[in-house]
């Protein structure tokens, strides 16, 4: 009996330390979160110098996870609502990424491995999934999504690409 009970304890210890915020960032790197209701969880690091992160989070049940290597990245997410996910990567140099979600159930999946080039993905409504990939130089993409249940997957390469998708109820 006595050890189950430490067997239960230990379990529990390890998920409560599994699910703390983490944030890691070096010198001259810059973190800003706010976050308000209950259950928001964020993840992050970043490495190199010059880095920016921002996140906003509002409702319940929000997450998000990011990461950023090499130097000048930026990126910036808000969340509204309930239940959002949002997953950032960025690798090399001078990358911007924002996303921002209102609604619920929403989810969207960056990752850039690029150089000086940006996305940004914006959802409006509800049940909405969006999935970037970009690699190459001086791209642009964006992803706008209104209404219910709108499901994008966008990859983009080369250089100096522009690539517009918006998707809604009509």
């Amino acid at each position: 009996m006595n050890l189950r009970i430490l067997l239960a304890a230990s379990l529990s210890v390890v998920s409560i330390a599994a699910t703390v915020s983490t944030a890691d960032a070096q010198s001259r790197n810059n973190v800003r979160i706010k976050q308000s209701g209950y259950s928001n969880e964020i993840a992050g690091r970043q490495t190199g110098y010059q880095q920016s992160l921002s996140v906003r989070q509002n409702g319940y049940g929000q997450f998000i996870s990011t990461y950023q290597n090499g130097a000048r990245n930026g990126a910036t997410v808000g969340q509204y609502g309930r239940s959002n996910d949002a997953v950032l990567a960025q690798h090399g140099r001078r990358n911007s990424t924002v996303v921002g979600q209102n609604g619920a159930y929403n989810y969207a999946d960056t990752y850039q491995n690029a150089y000086a080039s940006t996305t940004g993905v914006a959802q409006i409504g509800n049940g909405h999934t969006a999935v970037t990939t970009q690699t190459g130089a001086y791209n642009g993409l964006g992803v706008i999504q209104v209404g219910e249940g709108q499901h994008a997957n966008v990859r983009q390469s080369g250089r100096g690409n522009v690539t517009l998708v918006i998707q809604g109820d009509h």
